[in-house]
């Protein structure tokens, strides 16, 4: 197997992918704002800068050595290998043992013998993706710059491990995302399409398309009986109660709740996460205040942003919280973004642009460094 930066650490990939992140944010904030005036010439570098940055991050991350990310080499012995030996697609569904679109991804790129093809390939499909869907959200560019909202989701702190490491479940967070854009433009049918792709790409996302049938069926519903669910639960889990308390759970299929059955030594923190509910309700905080209220988009993602957060407190005590933590800080620039779009049509840019680099500053060097 041959791979550009054979030599190269996880900690080189993170630096150069930051270098180029906040490279955009100036170099990208500046030109945006040169063009502000000038709406074709602004829409067509908008793209033209985020298909560059695009590139840019599908090249670096999909050459990269199978030493990169702790799930990379597990990749590799778990699930390439196993398709390579296999043979047929039917064998290697029935030898991967992994959710049917992943083990079909695969078998297709196994066929090659190279497990670079593999994570090109894997990356290609994430931040394309990804891409669809920004551009999709900001109606191509006219209700405000795609290449910031793209930057703004790819300053959180969690991008680089869906990058570099857990790519299940970043794969199936692309397609939900899609998912919850049909669903936001009413669109039922594709929004029911895509969050079957993405449960069939990580079965843990049946959680958030869980929370988000919740969302859609409670729409009646007062938003203060949801704050003070969160609030309960950060009650709940501070006191020691959580999902690890209900029994029957560990004997589910579901992958993220067989963790509670897990008994090895290793290094992850478990317990109480005073950090994470600051960092949530400091965001929560933020929406509560300025979001507009009667805003379709924006009450959705509130609604969907808390039951998110209080279930990611509830999984504290279990291994791996972070991972369920992910679905409620994939929305954050979400809210971000479409609050500022709303509030502040005539200055959206330039409060955009701030925001940004607030969120990217809190987020790599502020915390979680």
């Amino acid at each position: 197997m041959d791979y550009i930066f054979e030599n190269w650490k996880l900690s080189d990939y993170i630096f150069l992918c930051k270098a180029i992140l906040i490279f955009y944010i100036l170099f990208g904030v500046t030109v945006l704002k040169l063009l502000k005036s000038q709406s074709k010439r602004f829409l067509i570098n908008d793209n033209f800068l985020l298909i560059s940055f695009v590139v840019l991050i599908t090249v670096i991350v999909g050459t990269r050595g199978s030493n990169i990310g702790t799930d990379t080499s597990v990749y590799y012995s778990s699930f390439f290998l196993p398709a390579i030996e296999s043979g047929s697609l039917k064998e290697a569904l029935t030898v991967l043992e992994t959710d049917i679109l992943f083990a079909v991804l695969v078998w297709l790129t196994s066929l090659t013998e190279n497990f670079s093809f593999f994570l090109f390939v894997v990356s290609l499909i994430l931040n394309s993706t990804l891409y669809v869907f920004v551009r999709k959200f900001t109606d191509y560019g006219k209700k405000g710059s795609s290449l910031l909202l793209f930057l703004m989701i790819f300053s959180a702190f969690s991008i680089f491990s869906l990058e570099f490491n857990i790519i299940r479940n970043a794969l199936s967070i692309v397609y939900l995302l899609l998912a919850i854009y049909y669903i936001l433009s009413s669109n039922y049918k594709y929004g029911i399409v895509f969050m079957i792709i993405s449960i069939l790409s990580h079965r843990s996302a049946l959680l958030p398309v869980v929370l988000i049938i919740i969302v859609l069926l409670t729409q009646k519903f007062p938003l203060k009986y949801f704050v003070g669910l969160y609030l309960l639960a950060i009650g709940f889990s501070a006191i020691g109660y959580g999902f690890h308390s209900i029994g029957f759970l560990a004997d589910s299929s579901i992958e993220d709740f067989r963790n509670l059955r897990t008994k090895m030594d290793i290094a992850y923190r478990v317990g109480f996460r005073l950090d994470f509910v600051v960092y949530n309700s400091f965001f929560l905080f933020l929406f509560l205040k300025f979001s507009n209220l009667k805003n379709k988009t924006d009450i959705f993602l509130i609604r969907l942003y808390i039951l998110s957060s209080l279930v990611f407190f509830l999984y504290f005590h279990i291994i791996f919280s972070d991972r369920v933590g992910l679905y409620s800080w994939i929305l954050t620039p979400l809210l971000l973004y479409n609050i500022i779009n709303e509030r502040y049509p005539s200055k959206k840019l330039h409060i955009s642009s701030i925001v940004l680099l607030f969120y990217y500053t809190i987020n790599h060097v502020v915390l979680f460094n």
